[in-house]
């Protein structure tokens, strides 16, 4: 026996440090850091022509740990100007010079955009007041201009000694490390040092007769797995009966919803979307199958009334099998999602791999909506005609066709408190570009998965002695 939980507690420590090492490597960059940006101003005018002796000097506050890069509208008087301007970037403390560019303005052409790229980022800024400071050393008719807009009251520009009636144009791009990706081997000893802990206590448990949640999963599994498969093939094998087509519907469904939306939305919102058919079958696959699995469990105890009255079965498991038959949708859908990415060119790259783990939080949301709802629907039957409605107005509330950055400001909450949106936001990284999603969109994933199965199996522990009165 010892012998035997010692294999199971080395095999489960190797698996976990594979999956720790390959998730590292498919997670790249995108887990140490984010992206950071002082965004610009909308510009308003030029300053005056920029000649020699001539200087200005734009404050303006980091937001970020590491600046890569900045980013200045020029304006060249629509000529081909001579000379140089040296730029500056200075701590706002101790004024000392973190980075300097020569800038030669014969290089630059007329209403552009200057991108000076930093031979080595400055790091450590994070909420420290810098100055980009300039000096022209350009004659008079040779020099540029600098487009700047308002001033905020925050960032002010001193032009020649004086106060300038606003701001430049100004662009600060960078980045800031993740807590997460900084550290994370730690975590990942802290997690699996965690998890062996917890599995040595339950097989502790386990010899003094008692069994923890955990056990209590495996041993339920083992007891009804006939039971759970039989729901399971029945409510799938329901959905399709008679029908001509079959299974093939679960394939098609979506490729036909995709089209005709595709038609009707792509000349209003295409030219904004990158990869237009893949944003848009990736949000109305994962959506669909939300609404479908929670549509399907909503009267799963009222729909089996015959068998929990007669047989004693675990009642969880009677809207937990709705979700799994419908997850066998869910997963035939991604067959044209793969091919609509293949045929518009969409490059195939490792971060797929961390698609399972979107798909595991979806399933978990889903059975915690599903435990919640189904509870309802037994002592509340208008549950089912309110769903249809919230969801709905969900779907619309989720950037399935439309470009998420079209919702005003002010409505933004909307999508922070959208789990939906999170979980199809994640699919579009992975899938559009090839990368891992940061840290924070893996947390959200989670978070919002976790606590609507905790909540969810809450109240339906609390109410299901109760079923039997109603159904």
């Amino acid at each position: 026996m010892k012998k035997n939980k010692m294999k199971k507690y080395c095999l489960t420590i190797f698996a976990y440090i594979l999956l720790s090492a390959v998730f590292y490597l498919i997670g790249g960059e995108q887990l140490k850091s984010t992206v950071a940006k002082i965004s610009e101003i909308e510009s308003k005018g030029v300053i005056p022509e920029f000649t020699k002796g001539q200087t200005w000097d734009q404050v303006f506050i980091s937001n970020m740990d590491e600046i890569e890069n900045i980013q200045l509208m020029v304006a060249t008087l629509a000529r081909k100007n001579t000379g140089h301007i040296v730029l500056t970037i200075e701590d706002g403390a101790t004024h000392t010079p973190l980075a300097e560019q020569r800038l030669e303005v014969g290089s630059l052409t007329d209403n552009s955009i200057y991108t000076w790229t930093l031979d080595n980022s400055i790091k450590g800024t994070k909420g420290q007041e810098l100055h980009l400071k300039a000096e022209s050393f350009c004659e008079q008719g040779q020099g540029i201009s600098f487009y700047y807009g308002d001033m905020d009251g925050k960032n002010l520009l001193i032009h020649n000694g004086e106060k300038f009636a606003g701001q430049l144009y100004l662009v600060v791009n960078g980045k800031n490390y993740s807590l997460f990706g900084t550290h994370y081997w730690l975590w990942v000893i802290l997690v699996g040092t965690l998890f062996l802990v917890y599995m040595m206590w339950s097989d502790y448990q386990e010899t003094k007769g008692k069994i923890t949640k955990g056990k209590l999963i495996t041993i339920i599994w083992n007891k009804y797995k006939f039971l759970i498969q039989q729901l399971v093939a029945r409510d799938f094998k329901t959905k399709y009966k008679r029908s001509v087509l079959g299974y093939l519907w679960s394939f098609l469904n979506p490729l036909l919803t995709m089209l005709v939306q595709y038609i009707v939305f792509s000349t209003i919102f295409k030219s904004g979307i990158e990869n237009y058919p893949v944003y848009l079958l990736s949000g109305i696959i994962l959506f669909n199958f939300f609404s479908e699995a929670v549509g399907q469990g909503l009267g799963s105890i009222i729909n089996n009334a015959s068998l929990i009255t007669k047989v004693y079965v675990p009642k969880y498991i009677y809207p937990i099998t709705k979700v799994a038959s419908t997850s066998i949708n869910l997963f035939i859908s991604l067959i044209p999602l793969l091919l609509v990415m293949l045929m518009t060119g969409v490059r195939i790259t490792p971060a797929l791999l961390l698609l399972p783990f979107v798909l595991a939080c979806l399933l978990l949301f889903c059975v915690g909506m599903v435990l919640m709802l189904c509870a309802a629907m037994v002592f509340f039957r208008d549950t089912q005609y309110l769903w249809g409605i919230a969801s709905m107005i969900w779907m619309y509330a989720t950037p399935l066709f439309y470009p998420e950055n079209i919702i005003p400001p002010h409505f933004r909450f909307i999508q922070t408190f959208n789990p939906m949106y999170h979980m199809v936001k994640f699919v579009r990284i992975i899938l559009i570009e090839g990368i891992s999603p940061a840290p924070m969109l893996y947390g959200t994933c989670l978070l919002s998965a976790m606590v609507a199965c905790v909540i969810g199996a809450w109240i339906f522990k609390k109410t299901q002695n109760k079923f039997v009165l109603y159904i």
